[in-house]
């Protein structure tokens, strides 16, 4: 097993009804970290109460409100282990977590993962991955490969080493897409391995699907696509954006908002004139807005 160190990293912001699990599954790990770093991100709440329960086993940083990029940055900036590792307060880890991706470190700047997903109580499934061929191998991406190995990865199932990371850290403003835009301009300059079993869970709360925006997700995203737009080529630049603009309006429909759907419907259009789903979802926005 490697002996090589690990900094753990969570943000901490109105988390305490999840922060112990989160810690203490860090805490539980086979390959044991150097050191987990909780960063109080101006909560209200008050977050020594919430971490006191583990001693010295944590380190609590604090510092005023700034999102979770800066939270995360902190971290990083603080961190002295060889990797550095990324956990959400909500989420937790498999207990052969840190020990199953250091296995496959040797050569590899990130190590991923899949990961479960669990909502409102329910038996937790693995993820749908969008390409499962980039798992079970150690390879290099470049160019548009580092933008599609990006987007099968998640944060909290992540393993970064640090000298990798070097001065690369989160944008803030970017949110909630401030993490696929690091993974990009991480992975375009390294090697990775995705290891091909489950090895976190990302816990999606009542509160936090209810309070899901599309707009800022999307348009969040539209910013990474277009801050990558050397990377992916003006051919790829059309695809993602057609792809978002899907996105963005199906979540509206599914919401009951047509009207707020035919806004990225007929962005989509204007991209893929020539698609009969984008005609489709066009139709579908015009129609229910009429009935409704």
């Amino acid at each position: 097993m490697s002996k090589e160190t690990v900094s753990v990293v969570i943000p901490y912001y109105r988390a305490r009804g999840t922060i112990a699990r989160a810690v203490e599954s860090v805490l539980g790990q086979t390959a044991p970290p150097k050191e987990i770093l909780i960063v109080d991100d101006g909560c209200p709440e008050d977050a020594v109460a919430a971490t006191q329960q583990f001693g010295s086993s944590v380190t609590l940083i604090r510092k005023p409100n700034g999102g979770t990029a800066s939270a995360r940055n902190l971290g990083i900036d603080h961190a002295q282990g060889a990797w550095i590792a990324f956990l959400d307060a909500d989420d937790y880890w498999e207990p052969a977590k840190l020990e199953r991706q250091l296995a496959f470190s040797e050569g590899a700047g990130v190590v991923g993962s899949m990961w479960f997903t669990e909502t409102d109580d329910r038996p937790r499934s693995v993820a749908k991955i969008a390409n499962p061929a980039f798992f079970g191998t150690t390879f290099r991406p470049g160019d548009l490969k580092a933008f599609q190995v990006a987007m099968n990865l998640w944060t909290s199932s992540l393993l970064v080493r640090r000298r990798v990371l070097g001065e690369k850290r989160f944008v803030s403003g970017l949110e909630p897409a401030e993490d696929r835009d690091l993974w990009i301009r991480v992975v375009a300059s390294t090697a990775v391995h995705l290891v091909p079993e489950p090895l976190a869970t990302y816990c999606q709360l009542p509160e936090s699907l209810s309070n899901s925006d599309s707009n800022r997700d999307c348009a969040s995203m539209l910013k990474v696509v277009h801050r990558h737009a050397a990377l992916l080529g003006a051919k790829g630049v059309r695809e993602q954006e057609a792809a978002i603009y899907r996105r963005w309006a199906g979540s509206h429909l599914a919401r009951g908002k047509p009207r707020s759907a035919m806004g990225p419907a007929a962005r989509r259009l204007v991209i893929q004139p020539g698609s009969p789903q984008a005609w489709w979802i066009m139709c579908k926005s015009l129609a229910l807005s009429v009935l409704h």
